[in-house]
């Protein structure tokens, strides 16, 4: 990254390095201004104090791990996916929180966003499984090859690629725990899960009928879901989830005059589509949000409307770039990688970042409403940590990457 101080403070890819330090400006200052709501409950300088201390946590969690040797992450790889698990487990029990009807959140002495741990997990597992199937054919894991990922040995040898089978069991298993509580964490983990297997080559048959069937089973869910009756709220809080899921996708028509439209029980989709109109081109300025006291969860969930009425259509495409770049100088460290783990955990954590970003946004403008943050941009306490864990891991990747081209680059001016 250069000779200079900078240069041996922070090391790896400096166009990550970049993006991530805009990113924690640009959460400083949208959360600064998002989170006037707090206020009323606490002190002026209550909510960004807090966030302020977690984003330098966060650049520490950062530089910490992008120290670390791949290899030693790779090392963790498994015990990451379990620790995950065993999370959701945990959230089962008196010492998971529950908020709006969805337990996000375990409470271990602190509050913690367990959600972005499984996510993680499950990268790493993906990443780990299409490493064992690399083979001079492609992408190829025998049955053996499947069990012995859980220290097993088969009884019997079967032939064929079951490489998609072991992730889809891998992605299943946290999955079933998290789809009653998130059911857009599942469609982000759904999304990451085929492009790293497109990515890892997989079968493209089996993806082709993976892809199939996803299609079928979700226009079968959409015409269930449509069929249920609205007194099933009644039956529990499960019963009353599915139904919410049902009005979201069903929507409500908007009266053609703006003075019929009922405020009450919208105010996250209509104040937020105001905010956007009334950003424009360049927006209002940072600071200058109006509609930040009337959009609940402004500083976190719609984070994006704040920075669309504050910066404007630009600073939208701006943020929308920020993340772009991201998933690219992903893609440029895993091409790098002479490692196939670190290259598809490098390139799976920017999918993953990404996906989410984009999810977040589209949440934003769109009409489907549920929780999903900003990465690095919305305020968090541990959920903000571990998104800085995922940049360290990119950057540790990164650094290793470095390291193999000035070897090989070292390694022709020899052979010349």
């Amino acid at each position: 990254m250069g000779k200079g101080i900078t240069g041996r403070l922070f090391k790896g890819d400096r166009v990550i390095w970049c993006v991530f330090f805009i990113l924690c400006v640009l959460s400083l200052i949208e959360v600064f201004s998002a989170s006037s709501r707090q206020t009323y409950n606490t002190s002026y300088w209550a909510p960004i104090t807090k966030h302020a201390i977690f984003v330098i946590a966060g650049v520490g969690v950062a530089w910490f791990m992008h120290n670390m040797k791949a290899e030693w992450i790779k090392g963790f790889t498994k015990f990451t996916y379990i620790l995950g698990v065993l999370m959701l487990i945990y959230a089962l029990t008196p010492g998971g929180v529950t908020r709006n009807g969805s337990t996000r959140w375990i409470y271990i002495g602190f509050e913690f966003q367990h959600f972005e741990v499984v996510k993680l997990g499950i990268v790493m597992i993906i990443s780990y499984i299409l490493t064992k199937a690399q083979c001079e054919k492609g992408t190829r894991l025998s049955w053996e090859s499947a069990l012995s990922l859980i220290n097993l040995r088969p009884k019997s040898e079967k032939k064929g690629d079951f490489t998609m089978l072991a992730i889809l069991v891998a992605v299943a298993i946290p999955s079933i725990f998290i789809f009653t509580e998130n059911l857009s964490t599942i469609l982000i983990l759904g999304t990451v899960t085929l492009a790293m297997m497109f990515i890892g080559c997989v079968n493209f048959k089996h993806l082709f009928m993976l892809v199939g069937g996803f299609v079928l089973i979700g226009g079968l869910g959409v015409i269930t879901l449509l069929s249920l009756p609205e007194n099933l709220a009644d039956k529990g809080s499960f019963g009353s989830k599915v139904i919410t899921w049902k009005h979201r996708l069903v929507g409500d028509k908007l009266p053609s005059d703006p003075k019929d439209v009922k405020i009450s029980g919208k105010e996250q989709r209509i104040y937020s589509k105001i905010a956007i109109a009334e950003g424009g081109l360049v927006g209002k300025g940072p600071g200058n949000s109006v509609r930040r006291d009337y959009i609940p969860h402004a500083y976190s969930d719609f984070i994006f409307a704040i920075i669309l009425e504050e910066l404007g259509i630009a600073g939208g495409v701006l943020t929308i770039i920020l993340y772009l770049t991201l998933l690219y100088r992903c893609g440029i460290i895993a091409k790098n990688c002479d490692d196939p783990y670190a290259a598809f955990l490098a390139i799976g954590i920017g999918i993953l970042i990404t996906i989410q970003a984009l999810m977040h946004m589209f949440i934003t403008v769109g009409d489907f409403i549920t929780g999903q943050p900003l990465p690095l941009v919305s305020q968090g306490g541990t959920s903000f940590l571990v998104n800085c864990m995922y940049i360290g891991i990119v950057l540790s990747i990164s650094r290793y990457a470095n390291k193999v081209a000035q070897k090989e680059s070292i390694a022709q001016k020899s052979a010349v």
